[in-house]
């Protein structure tokens, strides 16, 4: 016996701006490595350089496409069928991201003031470095448990 479910309003475009926008964050990290590798002196031929170059703008170009497609698209459906995405919390949720980091940012600044204000010291002191701000981190984290220690390497670098 089949059983029937019905699937929100929206979902389908819900779930492809979710995959676009994660590929396109992965093909800006791929750009970024490639542009750094090249930097650091990282020898390959110049032939498969300039074809990964071609390669990664091009899967960057086509997701920005999809993108705007999928925009225009949601804007006809709303027309159509009545989808708004302002009321999906996919494009609009009720706290958005930026809030809630910031929150964390808070909690984790004040559970850790005087190991990050040590470390803040250390690092605006001198010009940085990774390693220095490696150890800084090192040095920070061990008072850190869980999320923190991931949220006090942020807390560092902002």
């Amino acid at each position: 016996m089949a059983s029937s479910t019905s699937v929100p309003l929206g979902f389908h475009y819900e779930t492809k701006y979710v995959v676009l926008s994660y590929l396109r964050h992965l093909s800006q990290e791929k750009l970024q490595e490639h542009h750094l590798s090249s930097l650091q002196g990282v020898q390959q031929d110049v032939a498969s350089q300039s074809l990964d170059q071609e390669v990664l703008l091009k899967v960057k170009t086509e997701i920005e496409e999809e993108l705007r497609f999928l925009d225009k698209e949601i804007s006809e459906a709303f027309t159509n069928i009545g989808f708004d995405q302002h009321m999906s919390p996919v494009f609009s949720p009720a706290t958005p991201v930026e809030d809630c980091l910031a929150h964390l940012g808070e909690r984790v600044s004040q559970e850790l003031k005087e190991p990050l204000h040590q470390a803040l010291q250390v690092l605006l002191s001198q010009p940085v470095t990774y390693q220095t701000y490696r150890e800084c981190t090192l040095e920070t984290t061990v008072h850190a448990s869980g999320w923190n220690k991931v949220l006090t390497k942020l807390s560092l670098l902002l």
